[in-house]
């Protein structure tokens, strides 16, 4: 704990919960988003909770903005309503029998100037209308702006798009932005889409099983997965082998030559799709990473093909659609696959 950390929050939390043995470090900086995201179970709403005083810790410490709301030693532990942070809901949470006005309202000075707020939230056609009357995304706007509009120190966010079709979701995410710039404030936000994570914060916070695995900007996550979560969420190939010296062989045969070094024992390997490279014709030099394999289908999404490969091994490639459109990616046509040992990622596991 750092009582003169620059940070707008400072936090540990430790807590049992059932069979959730949560221990999560962490830090927001002023005006910084930051992304927290997990398989369900991993304590992500709990941390939220804890946070804000509705589940008290074990040990540790919350201080947010140089306050101190719990602390080893520290007997008093400052309620929710005094710890000024923002909560909002999945499913916002308004009061149905106010107007959408009224709902902004509550909990603000009457002289509060909202217009940049409720411009910037597209709120001024909603503001004679009830809950009631609402769709989910004019929800979640509403329950935005009514926590910001309190001038909280910190916004916490649970799941605020789930409920969004993807049509809605991106127009969302830009005008939840924009408003979390203009308030200054930190946030929290927790989500299952990495689409929300990379475009609405700085840094990612991964929580698996009650501990952080990996805290980065999302060049960072996307670059280097550091779990099989992480990985599968970022569409990497993954393989289990066991790991000797540079090299991981699999259990069918395979084996990959890694710029690793030292590796001993079960080991797990990750490469990116935009890592594979495919060839017509067997690559000169016979690089070692190469098998013969054949196309099961191909999918095209954002600017890219990615093609299902099977053979030796089963593995996703990503190209270009410009490189795509030059290959004949027919189902069943056969293809080098290559990878090189630089972008091959080699760990190896923990045992229990």
């Amino acid at each position: 704990m750092n009582t003169s950390s620059p940070a707008l929050l400072d936090a540990r939390v430790v807590l049992q919960r059932g069979d959730l043995n949560l221990d999560v470090e962490l830090s927001v900086q002023r005006g910084e988003t930051v992304a927290i995201m997990g398989p369900n179970g991993a304590g992500k709403t709990t941390l939220l909770y804890a946070l804000l005083g509705w589940i008290p810790i074990q040990s540790g410490w919350v201080l947010v903005d140089n306050d101190i709301f719990e602390a080893p030693g520290q007997d008093e532990v400052t309620p929710t309503r005094e710890r000024e942070l923002g909560m909002v809901f999945q499913d916002g949470l308004l009061f149905p029998h106010l107007k959408v006005i009224e709902n902004i309202r509550f909990g603000t000075n009457k002289d509060d100037d909202l217009l940049d707020l409720l411009q910037t939230l597209e709120i001024f056609p909603l503001l004679k209308k009830y809950p009631s009357e609402l769709s989910a995304g004019e929800t979640q706007r509403v329950a935005l702006a009514r926590t910001l509009a309190a001038r909280p120190k910190m916004v916490l966010l649970d799941e605020p798009l789930a409920l969004l079709d993807l049509s809605a979701r991106s127009n969302a995410r830009n005008m939840i932005q924009t408003a979390l710039q203009q308030s200054l404030a930190g946030a929290l936000l927790v989500t299952h889409d990495p689409a929300d994570a990379f475009a609405l914060a700085q840094r990612v916070l991964i929580l698996e099983g009650g501990r952080v695995t990996q805290f980065g900007t999302p060049d960072q996550i996307r670059a280097k997965p550091k779990s099989r979560w992480v990985a599968d969420l970022m569409g990497w190939n993954v393989f289990y082998g066991v790991g000797q010296g540079s090299s991981v062989g699999l259990e069918s045969g395979i084996e990959f030559a890694t710029a690793e070094a030292n590796l001993s024992g079960k080991a797990m390997v990750m490469i990116s799709p935009s890592s594979v490279a495919l060839f017509v014709e067997r690559p000169s030099g016979s690089p070692r990473n190469s098998w013969l394999c054949r196309i099961r289908r191909v999918e095209y999404l954002d600017g890219l093909a990615r093609v299902s490969l099977f053979g030796p091994l089963d593995i996703y490639a990503d190209i270009t659609l410009a490189a795509a459109s030059e290959l004949d990616l027919t189902p069943g046509r056969e293809f080098w696959v290559t990878v090189k040992a630089t972008e091959i990622q080699a760990q190896v596991l923990k045992t229990e």
